[in-house]
């Protein structure tokens, strides 16, 4: 018999063990303990109340993560254990996902999907979901030549979502859920939050370090102009590479419509992976 529970009545360690295990084979794999959930959880807006784990005569098959922000939801993650794949639960799952934000006020559901993965893309096109724009996760190991010299001061997620935000406005940024102002004031301390001067403007610098990379969550400087933006970037690129130590400095899910891909781009990042984001429009 199927049965279906809240996330808000799971324990989570048992759920990050299923979510590893569903994920082991996936083509970008998940590695979650307790501790990181809920850091992503919160960083990402997830409901728990509107994400769900699915059984089978008391054993979990599957399960979907689901994040909202006022009228617009964000499929985490979703995923079905091995033995239960091409049996329709995944259709099942999304469904009842759907009309269970029907209910929350959600006209708008976006998820990212590897674009290789074309078995995965066909899954969410026959539910309706649309390609809006491609997503790159960049890399870039070289030594960053001709650094312009900008000046960087240690600020908080509160001054980072507040010039994000006018950033966004002022220059009629898209950003990615990864990249909304709100994303980045809920990460709060994970990351290094500085405030950057550069040529009499003012812009900021989100990175953070693993044992093998660095890698930059977003940065940003009220000129637009191309020009002043890649010196912006490369000051800041650079600056990360002192900072960490890193010789890798990773980007993931820059938007090919953002200037930070198109000045990626030209300082030589190449592309690690490509993911597409897809939505859907729902109605009550």
């Amino acid at each position: 018999m199927e049965t279906i529970k809240r996330l808000n009545e799971v324990s989570l360690l048992d759920f990050v063990s299923l979510v590893n295990e569903i994920f082991k084979d996936y083509k970008l794999p998940i590695n979650w303990d307790v501790y990181t959930f809920k850091l992503d959880a919160k960083e990402n807006s997830l409901s728990f109340e509107d994400s769900f784990v699915f059984y089978e005569n008391g054993d979990p098959t599957g399960f979907i993560v689901v994040g909202i922000r006022r009228n617009k939801a964000r499929i985490d993650a979703m995923g079905v254990i091995r033995e239960k794949r091409g049996t329709g639960l995944a259709s099942r799952i999304l469904e009842h996902a759907i009309e269970n934000l029907k209910w929350k006020a959600v006209n708008t559901v976006i998820l990212e999907v590897i674009e290789e993965d074309e078995r995965a893309v066909r899954f969410y096109q026959k539910n309706g979901f649309k390609v809006q724009r491609k997503l790159y996760t960049l890399g870039f190991e070289n030594k960053v030549v001709n650094a312009p010299f900008l000046r960087f001061f240690k600020t908080d997620a509160r001054w980072i979502h507040k010039i994000a935000l006018e950033v966004q406005i002022h220059n009629h940024r898209k950003p990615n859920w990864q990249r909304e102002p709100l994303t980045l004031f809920l990460s709060g301390e994970r990351y290094s939050m500085e405030r950057v001067a550069f040529r009499g403007k003012e812009g900021y610098l989100v990175w953070g370090a693993t044992p093998t990379s660095a890698f930059i969550v977003d940065c940003f400087i009220q000129d637009i102009s191309f020009e002043n933006f890649l010196e912006f970037f490369k000051g800041c690129v650079d600056h990360v590479k002192r900072k960490s130590g890193k010789e890798l400095i990773t980007m993931t899910a820059v938007p090919e419509d953002d200037i930070l891909h198109k000045v990626a781009g030209n300082m030589g990042f190449k592309v690690i992976l490509t993911q597409l984001e897809m939505s859907l429009r729902i109605h009550a």
